[in-house]
């Protein structure tokens, strides 16, 4: 059967700089022509529109979370794949994420003990100090970015404190979370990104790990505490599950978080009708949420291992291959959403957007996520309500993986 491989041109235009701030019309071009196509440069088969990326995404037959991260060093050499061996040992290990039934199973009703409705409401008092306090300090300059101030450290904080850290290692866990998302930024995985992302994760764990076993001897009131004493019907967290799980809590809550918070101010800034909308009825707001994952995913792709060959409308899918399933563009395509590239807070399906996956991975802190931005929202229509973009504009995160504001200037009047 004949498979179908990426012209070079648009196989390049994966790893190009237009990746990083304008990918859409290349999303266009392989929803349009190349659906299902493997690519090169990924060395992966990418799937671009919503059904192919909605099926596969629930697809736990064909499709693997396990192991999936050491296909991304299988191109790197001998010696650099000894070098990276603790990474490499780590992604092989099981967490909420990197999982499958039933091991996914056990730990997700572990996991989830942490992510209750009771006890994400129960943090919405001091989200909203978080936000008040951040922006109240941002909004005595002229001009601030809004991405330093605000969007990064919040869910920065918020984690940290959840995990029960002293507010003076905050730091780290920014420059942590940072470092070992940075290996999956570019279509290839580098090996000199990857030990950096080695070390800092060498540090996490060794970070983690005391917080563990001082939580154990005397428990907190906090998510490292949680998780150390989660059980249910006996089945408890292993040590390497329970690292693993905080690193997860710690970069995916992090990252999508600044990113959504990131990418939703910035397009109100960019369409005041919609600013000077939610300022006239504030009951917008969980509707711009929406409407913001939809345009710009947090994570804009995603990506699993074939762990049995079948075939995918019609295309031969080989075992231990991986497949990128592209976010970013399922949810700009025409087929589900009418004017997928204009931003409108008032579209009715804004809600069936995949940012937050679907299916056995969907994200278990989505409704913390949602409450951190309907914070930051309220808090600016409070504090700055005529705000604006500064003259600096914004610049654009170097990571494709990942979409959000690098910085993001906005004027105070």
């Amino acid at each position: 059967m004949h498979k179908p491989i990426l012209p070079e041109h648009l196989d390049q235009a994966l790893v190009s700089e237009q990746m990083l701030s304008h990918p859409f019309p290349v999303y266009e071009r392989l929803r349009d022509e190349f659906p299902i196509v493997w690519s090169r440069q990924w060395n992966a088969w990418i799937v671009s529109r919503y059904d192919h990326v909605e099926v596969s995404l629930k697809d736990k037959v064909h499709l693997s979370n396990e192991n999936r991260q050491a296909l991304l060093f299988a191109h790197m050499s001998q010696k650099q794949q000894e070098d990276l061996s603790t990474l490499r040992h780590y992604f092989a290990q099981k967490d909420v994420i990197g999982s499958d039934p039933p091991d996914h199973t056990r730990m997700r009703t572990l996991v989830q003990k942490a992510f209750t409705p009771k006890m994400v409401a129960g943090l919405k008092p001091r989200i909203e100090a978080l936000a008040d306090e951040l922006l109240s300090e941002a909004c005595k300059k002229s001009a601030f970015d809004f991405v330093e101030e605000v969007a990064h450290p919040l869910p920065v904080i918020l984690i940290a404190e959840m995990m029960g850290a002293p507010p003076e290692d905050r730091p780290l866990f920014k420059q942590w979370s940072a470092d070992i998302l940075s290996f999956q930024g570019s279509g290839i995985t580098q090996y000199e990104t990857s030990m950096v992302a080695q070390r800092s994760l060498r540090a996490l764990f060794d970070y983690t790990l005391e917080l563990i076993e001082a939580r154990r001897k005397d428990p907190k009131d906090d998510l490292i505490t949680t998780l150390a004493f989660a059980e249910d019907n006996g089945q408890t967290l292993h040590r390497d599950e329970l690292l693993a799980t905080c690193n997860t809590i710690l970069t995916a809550g992090h990252e999508t978080t600044t990113n959504l918070i990131g990418n939703l101010v910035r397009e109100l800034m960019l369409h005041p009708d919609s600013w000077h909308a939610l300022k006239a009825d504030p009951r917008l707001i969980g509707n711009a949420i929406e409407e913001s994952l939809r345009l710009d995913a947090p994570k804009q792709r995603n990506f699993r291992r074939i762990k049995q060959t079948h075939t995918f409308d019609g295309v031969v899918l080989e075992e231990q291959q991986m497949i990128f399933q592209l976010i970013g563009s399922a949810n700009r395509d025409p087929e589900v959403f009418d004017q997928p590239d204009t931003f409108d807070i008032y579209r009715s399906n804004a809600h069936h957007h995949l940012s937050f996956g679907i299916g056995i991975h969907f994200c278990l802190g989505a409704a913390l996520a949602r409450l951190e931005a309907t914070a930051v929202l309220e808090a600016l229509l409070r504090y700055t309500p005529q705000i604006t973009l500064s003259e600096k504009g914004f610049t654009w995160q170097e990571r494709q993986q990942f979409r959000g504001p690098g910085s993001l200037w906005l004027s105070s009047p």
